[in-house]
């Protein structure tokens, strides 16, 4: 099997030339045919658990997630890889489905792997649990998009609570009074805060809580569609909806389509992200946008400083969402 040493004997460089190509630094022109060719003519492949070995670490990053098919997880985790790329790391990405075993389990192989830092969007599992899987493994952790209450970790966030409020706030000035929500489960840090954000803006402006309107369930279509069917049965039918993710949304809208509502003329709506569809519908949905290419960024930035030395305390920032209307 073929060695850095061979491939920069081949080439006519050094060693670190070569060490400094395949972790995606900047090499002179000149030595970029030869160090290609020489890597092509002697199938020369990098070992990352040998260099794990020699330099105790593996170059590589576990990201979790709970979903990579919603646009937004999506456009992050493009962001953050592209980070960790620049930087010589890989990104080794896992998505539990939002299902509690997955998630322990997806955790624990990343672990095993040997990976230097771990991105993490967590939902279901506990603290203790969390302890426990990473007791032998003490690695930086990044907390993304919602945190595990209590874990002593950097975290990149959205104001979930003020976009919500906004948005809800939006509704209200355009004269409605039944204002539902459909959100994903409270339990979850994201979701827990935009209800918050929902029932400030009622209070504010004083209208009162109908538990009716209030429908909390799973991150996904069915919770939309089926959230959709549920609301237009009441006696009293909301006026406006606020859905709080890009599926809850889809789902939303595509069984009022179904049903043959007009939007906003039989009923409004005012999602979470999912920019792009909402803004070629006509008329255009309103959607909170939330900044995606920064909060990926810089979670893997807050990742990097941690592994080259930075100690500091645990940084929890919250990122501005925009409203596009």
């Amino acid at each position: 099997m073929a060695t850095i040493k061979d491939v920069a004997r081949m080439a006519g460089v050094s060693i670190s030339t070569v060490s400094k190509y395949i972790n995606g630094g900047n090499v002179r022109e000149e030595n970029l045919d030869a160090i290609r060719q020489a890597i092509e003519a002697l199938d020369y492949r990098v070992n990352p658990f040998a260099r794990s070995l020699k330099t105790q670490r593996s170059k590589s990053i576990g990201v979790l997630l709970p979903d990579i098919t919603a646009p937004f997880f999506g456009n992050v985790l493009t962001a953050l890889d592209k980070v960790l790329r620049e930087h010589g790391y890989h990104s080794l990405i896992s998505c539990y489905s939002s299902n509690h075993g997955l998630e322990r389990d997806n955790l624990s192989f990343l672990l095993s792997t040997g990976i230097d830092g771990l991105i993490y969007a967590a939902e279901d599992l506990s603290l203790d649990e969390f302890y426990e899987l990473t007791a032998t493994r003490k690695i930086p952790v990044v907390q993304l998009d919602r945190t595990l209450q209590g874990l002593d970790a950097d975290a990149v966030l959205v104001n979930n609570a003020e976009a919500s409020y906004a948005a809800v706030n939006h509704l209200i000035d355009k004269g409605h009074r039944r204002v539902a929500i459909i959100s994903g489960p409270k339990s979850v840090f994201s979701a827990k805060e935009r209800q918050i954000g929902y029932l400030r803006a009622l209070s504010d402006r004083g209208i009162l809580y109908d538990d009716q309107l209030v429908i909390s369930q799973q991150n996904d279509f069915a919770t939309g569609y089926l959230g959709f069917e549920s609301l237009m049965q009441l006696p009293d039918k909301p006026t406006a909806v606020f859905t709080t993710n890009h599926n809850i949304t889809m789902g939303f809208l595509t069984a009022a389509r179904e049903q043959g509502l007009r939007i906003p003329e039989d009923v409004d709506i005012f999602g979470f992200d999912c920019v792009d569809i909402c803004s070629m519908l006509r008329p255009p949905i309103p959607v909170i946008h939330q900044p995606e290419a920064e909060i990926g960024a810089l979670a893997a930035n807050y990742l990097i400083q941690r592994l080259e030395g930075y100690s500091g305390e645990p940084r929890m920032t919250k990122l501005k969402c925009s409203l596009n209307l």
